[in-house]
């Protein structure tokens, strides 16, 4: 294959010399040709193909809710209802949860818009086990927002969420509320 490469890429340079002394639109053809036939044999300089890892697996999600929320329940779970990114299929709406499609770190980022006198702590919970907090508790601005944070080591299968961590939660704003997620490294 390496002979038949060379033959080929110095035949079409030969004639792409040739046509650039002769006519502009004929070297624009060749060109295409010579990238076509490159194509054709499987070769193609590095820089304009991705070199494929079989293990190279990108997980990335971001949704966020349609509507309001005017109360949620203790551990009652954040169930964001619109997909902007799923890559992986990792997040379902139906339950809230982000299920680890593959073995990585993930970092993942939440926040929350609530209104003047609003109570409202979301946490970020790992398999059940809660990892980090957040809180919004009467505040004194109409509209204020907060967001969390986690990156940690998931399994296949591992399980992530927002529920809301106190008795009760008072008001979320919808558009405003959102969860994303990704897959950092292996």
């Amino acid at each position: 294959m390496g002979l038949r490469t060379c033959v080929v890429v110095g035949l079409t340079l030969l004639c792409m010399t040739l046509a650039e002394n002769n006519d502009k639109n004929a070297f624009i053809k060749r060109l295409r040709s010579y990238k076509n036939t490159c194509r054709e044999i499987g070769w193609e300089p590095s820089c304009n193909r991705r070199t494929w890892n079989i293990n190279d697996t990108t997980v990335a999600f971001h949704v966020y809710l349609k509507n309001s929320i005017s109360s949620l329940s203790k551990n009652q779970i954040i169930k964001y209802n619109h997909i902007v990114t799923n890559i992986g299929e990792g997040y379902a709406t139906s339950t809230g949860k982000f299920t680890a499609p593959v073995d990585g770190v993930y970092s993942f980022t939440w926040t929350y818009l609530t209104k003047k006198g609003a109570k409202a702590y979301i946490g970020g919970v790992l398999d059940g086990k809660q990892i980090v907090w957040t809180v919004m508790e009467d505040q004194t601005a109409t509209w204020a927002s907060t967001t969390g944070h986690l990156v940690v080591r998931m399994k296949k299968g591992s399980q992530f969420w927002t529920p809301n961590s106190s008795r009760y939660a008072t008001y979320i704003h919808a558009l405003y509320t959102f969860v994303s997620g990704y897959k950092v490294s292996d």
